[in-house]
């Protein structure tokens, strides 16, 4: 009896032992993942330093360190711009109006710019005047617009680049507009405020296309177009014109 239990115990401590060996064995082997020890018991190891660690990829708010907004790749500060624009004009659902002008500015910051721009206008019948002259035999009384001359300001206020069809990146600038100017029509010219949208797409340095949206009011004298009372003053009105122009700008140092 004393021998089993002997042979038993024996055996029991064997079996100890193999299962510590076994288990040192597999700490040791290079492929084992090791159990991170956490600072609060790593008894005398080193002590962290996590400010070195952030430093490497936080800013430490100076601004020459923050790399976030890129700095533009043309800039307009301190340039002459020249333009040429054309575009159309909806002031009249009786006329088909397009406008050729051009435009002189100067940018006082890659932000603000001032312009001087003029136009233009080629007036012709719009197909409801057509319609309505066949039907009816006579004409409607409209104010043709002849030409326009004005001064406004631009804010750029959003600069970005885009993939386009992913061959090329291309630079754009989105401003808003404001300016006062001069509608001169057949009935006499009239003071003209403006407000409206853009934008610029760089070619390079030099060389820009540009789009723009400008909403235009002016109150305006209606004369006849009927042959028996031609040029009589027939009413006036508030006229609000939608004018959109497409066009090509060249900076100049």
């Amino acid at each position: 009896m004393n021998f089993f239990m002997k042979f038993s115990m024996n055996k029991l401590v064997f079996l100890l032992l193999l299962m510590n060996l076994m288990s040192s064995a597999l700490a040791e082997t290079p492929g084992a993942p090791t159990p991170p020890t956490s600072p609060a018991n790593a008894g005398a190891g080193e002590e962290v330093d996590l400010s070195k660690i952030t430093e490497k990829y936080w800013a430490e708010g100076k601004e020459t360190e923050l790399g976030v907004v890129q700095n533009r790749k043309y800039t307009t500060a301190k340039k002459l711009e020249i333009g040429i624009l054309g575009g159309t004009i909806s002031s009249d659902p009786f006329l088909n109006v397009h406008s050729l002008g051009g435009s002189v500015g100067y940018h006082f910051s890659p932000y603000t710019s001032v312009h001087f721009t003029s136009w233009k206008t080629f007036v012709g019948p719009s197909a409801a005047m057509n319609t309505f002259v066949a039907q009816t035999g006579s004409t409607v009384d409209t104010n043709e617009p002849l030409a326009y001359y004005g001064t406004e300001v631009k804010q750029n206020f959003l600069y970005g680049k885009a993939s386009l069809f992913g061959n090329m990146i291309i630079y754009v600038d989105l401003f808003v507009l404001a300016g006062v100017g001069i509608t001169k029509t057949e009935s006499g010219s009239y003071f003209t405020p403006t407000v409206g949208l853009g934008q610029k797409i760089y070619l390079n340095e030099r060389m820009s296309l540009n789009l723009d949206y400008r909403i235009m009011r002016y109150n305006e004298t209606i004369l006849s177009k009927n042959p028996a009372t031609l040029g009589n003053t027939v009413g006036t009105r508030a006229n609000t014109s939608d004018a959109v122009s497409l066009g090509v700008s060249f900076f100049l140092f």
